[in-house]
Formats: C-alpha cells, structure tokens, sequence
C-alpha cells in the first residue's frame, strides 16, 4: 500500500508563509469552509505545530474530544501531553454563553492563566450562535484585546465560507478550504486569503487527509542534491519490471506488466523539466538492472541531456551499453542514432538495434515521443506503433508512449495501451493518476532522500486512519474521557482549574 508521507518534501506540513504568522503572539488565524472540507484536521496539525511552545487548549463545539481520535493520527500524542487539554462545550450548560460579555470576560480569565496560550476553538458558531446578534459584533471585536493582552495565540475554525464578516476584519491569517470533483475524482485545495504582514507566494495550494493528517503539497520543482549516490535498483519480477518507484510499483500491483503498452499522457501545463525527469527517473531502474532503453524522444529534447542526467547515478559503462536515443539531428553522443524520416528505412534501423539488445538477454523499454513520430511520419505511425506493441507482447518487453497535449493519435494510442496514465498540475503541483487501471489523484513529488531521484505518490483522496482490527482485538486506550459537567459548571472557569490543576502535578 502507498502511504502517506509525515510531511512535504522540505518537511513542513503548512505552507512557508503562513509558519511567519504562526510565531507571533497575540493573533487570530481563522479556518474557513464547507462541512467536511477538512477544518478540524487542519485546526489540529496546527496545533500540533504549536503546542511545545506554552499551555495549549482544544475546545470543540460540535463533537466529544474522543471522536477526534478517528480524524487526526497525532490525536493521541496531543492528548497524552500534560500542557495540553481537550474540552468539549456539549458537556456544559449551553445558557452560560448567552451573555456577551462573560465569554469574554471568561476567555480573558482564562489565557491570563496560560503561559504563551494556544487555543484552538472548533467551531465558533457553537459558541456565538448563543449570543445575541447585536452583542456578537461587540464579543468578536473584544477579542483583539484580549489577545493583544495575553498575547494568546487563537485559531477559530468557522462554518462558513461568507467573506467580510468581523472576523475576516480582524482575523491576521485567513485560511479557506475546498474540496472538488475532477474527472470523477476528489481533491482538496487550501486558499490563503489573507496574511497580514507576510508576502502571499502563492495563495493556493493542494493538500490531502490521507493518513489522518493534514499535509499541504508544494509547486513541482527540480534540483539535483550537491552530493549525488549511486542509484540503488527496485528489483524485477518474473512478471513485472519496476519503475523505481515503490510506490508506483505498488499502484500499478507490483509494477509494469512485462509484455504490456504503456501510455502517459501529459494534460496541462506541465514543466518541460517534469515531462523529462518523470521519464528519465523511471527508466534509470531499467538501466541499473542491466537491460535496454531505446528512446525516441522529443524533437526539443537534446539527447546530451539524458547523458547527464543519468551519468550522475549510473556509471558511463553501464549508460553506455543500454542507453539508445535516436533523433533526427547530429549528435555527438556515443547513444545517439540518427533517424533518416523515411519510415521503411528506419524501422529496418530499429529492429536491427532491438534485434542485437535480445540476442544479449536483455529486457527492453521502447520510448517513444508520439508528437515527434506523428509529426515525422504522419498517421501512418499509428501502424508502426501497433507493431511495435505486438512484438513487445510477443517478447514481453515494454512500450511507453509519450503524449503531449492536444494530439490527435492520443485516443488510438489509448486503445491499444494496457496501462493509461496521466501527467498533470493543479497549482503548480504535479498531479498524477491512472485511467487504465482506474485510480484516485496522487501528488507525484521528487525525493532525494537516497541521493538519487525516486518519486513519491502522495494519495490525495481519503484513506482510512484506521485499519480494522482482528476480531476481539481491544481498542487503543486514549488518555481523555468524556466529563459529565454538573449544569452549574462554569466552562472556562473549568478549564482554567484543569490546567492549574496539572501544573501542580507536573511540579510534584
């Protein structure tokens, strides 16, 4: 199974920008949108991010602090940290928030108890929707002053998505989650609407929940490491030829069929350095394990390109011996053959280099760039492909088929492929899933954790945090209980003699 990274490539799991607002004192962050868009998953990595820093409190309007437990995987850490406390507002006496001027008075009394306090109030409305209309205003602009006061650091999650309320005015970090269906498929973004003070790099993002935590995803970029290794091959299968990537093998159910057509089709406005490095980084497996590559790339490809790339992974010898990239220009490369554009003749010249990689043993990868071969030998090609597709199923060797966007042959080309996949961006992000077999959205991210370029799917669509448990199995105790109040409890008086309360335990 693909699992869910802990956080995004650099380590953050909230975008740079907003961690500049988040080391202040005395702020607002208000969370925005749609039931089930993601707030409370948010509003708790937040707090996650945060608590080491002083007294924390979670309060909840809507739900028991138990059920969270089923939302967010840190749950139970939090919950176990004596500088954190979980409350539920469903435990009290509703009537208590009535009057305006209480809650806040209340609030004030509270994080004047706290060292450098972190709330977190999910939702708002379970608490102001008790109070008056015409005392609300007055109760949201009071809070400003609390916060300037104690220098707390309050995160509201609200469920509305209405812009220019007086919490959007006073709010220092305004944060919106969406959630959408695209070609039948689920994502989620993050829009930053506001941060005040902090340059907006970009104010919208992708983020996923799977796993049980909130991990934003950032805009693709390449750059090599300073320190290179030597790539480390994902072993092959009698069945399957790896792609390099685990996780990509494990998409496809143990990675590429041997024998199979394979299509990825590029949507969008792709970075060339993507539509070249995705390749190139899945071929390296092929390379590394002693088989062949012969590659018809693009007509703006220089194959000196692929030389240098690969050569900081592989060994000269070893590209050398596997590598074949046939173009229609002079190059000097010892890989390098140069096509004539007569078709006849250069399948001649293609099978005879195919014909010599198979007497060695070889498996091989045929690549193949469709808009070069469209624009070289006219519609026509599609018979060129649909041989070539045949003798790989023959020799169980594999055709990848490189379509740019808009071409004409990409749909004849889907018919004949096993495997049909697509290369695309949302916000910068590379964006990656399967038509054939059909899967959810993944966010396709480079690591050089090894020294060597792997990709990395991370599941933009829910998995389960949970995974079902054998029969009889106990449950996972949790370190909080639900607190039956007595109706005269006063809340935050409650939860401020809970945290005097642990403060002793943890000086004795």
């Amino acid at each position: 199974m693909i699992e869910n990274q802990d956080a995004s490539a650099d380590g953050r799991s909230v975008p740079p920008e907003l961690e500049a607002v988040l080391r202040r004192k005395g702020y607002i962050l208000l969370v925005k949108g749609d039931t089930g868009t993601g707030k409370t998953n948010l509003a708790l990595e937040l707090m996650a991010h945060l608590h080491s820093e002083g007294d924390a409190v979670h309060i909840s309007t809507r739900t028991y602090p138990e059920k969270l437990a089923f939302q967010h995987a840190l749950f139970p850490k939090l919950a176990g940290e004596r500088n954190v406390q979980f409350f539920s507002t469903l435990e009290f006496d509703p009537t208590q928030f009535v009057v305006g001027h209480k809650v806040v008075s209340g609030l004030h009394e509270l994080l004047s108890n706290m060292e450098n306090p972190l709330v977190v109030l999910d939702s708002w409305e379970g608490i102001s929707d008790y109070i008056p209309a015409e005392a609300r205003m007055k109760v949201e602009q009071s809070l400003m002053a609390v916060l300037e006061e104690t220098g707390a650091r309050l995160i509201l999650v609200s469920e509305t998505s209405e812009a220019n309320t007086t919490l959007d005015q006073l709010a220092d970090a305004i944060l919106i989650l969406r959630q959408k269906v695209i070609d039948d498929r689920r994502l989620r973004e993050l829009e930053i609407r506001k941060l005040r003070g902090v340059p907006i790099r970009q104010d919208q993002y992708l983020f996923t929940l799977a796993g049980g935590r909130f991990q934003y995803l950032e805009p693709f970029t390449f750059k090599l490491p300073a320190e290179t290794a030597t790539f480390r091959p994902v072993r092959n299968t009698e069945t399957h030829m790896s792609t390099g990537s685990r996780d990509l093998d494990a998409l496809l159910g143990g990675g590429v069929a041997r024998g199979s057509t394979v299509l990825l089709e590029i949507r969008g406005d792709v970075p060339f350095e993507a539509q070249v490095y995705v390749p190139l980084t899945a071929l390296l497996n092929f390379l590394a394990t002693n088989n062949a590559v012969m590659m018809f790339p693009y007509s703006d490809f220089d194959p000196k390109r692929s030389r240098l790339f690969a050569t900081q992974f592989l060994s000269e010898d070893m590209y050398d011996a596997n590598m074949r990239v046939f173009t229609t220009d002079r190059v000097e490369d010892p890989v390098a053959i140069k096509f004539s554009l007569d078709m006849s003749k250069d399948f001649e010249m293609w099978l005879e280099i195919y014909t010599r990689f198979k007497n060695q043993g070889k498996i091989i990868w045929k690549v193949m760039a469709l808009d070069t071969v469209e624009n070289f030998y006219g519609q026509g090609v599609m018979d060129f492909l649909a041989t070539v597709a045949a003798r790989v199923a023959v020799n169980r060797d594999i055709q990848s088929i490189l379509a740019r966007p808009n071409l004409e042959l990409t749909e004849k080309v889907a018919n004949i492929s096993q495997i049909h996949l697509v290369l695309t961006t949302r916000w910068g992000t590379l964006v990656f899933y399967c038509v054939k077999p059909r899967t959810g959205f993944y966010g396709l991210m480079f690591s050089f954790s090894n020294g060597y370029p792997e990709f990395k799917l991370i599941p933009l669509q829910d998995v389960p945090l949970e995974k079902e448990k054998p029969a009889g199995e106990p449950p996972v105790p949790l370190p909080v209980h639900i607190r039956r109040r007595a109706p005269q409890s006063d809340f935050f008086e409650t939860i401020t003699r809970s945290i005097q309360s642990s403060k002793k335990r943890l000086i004795a």
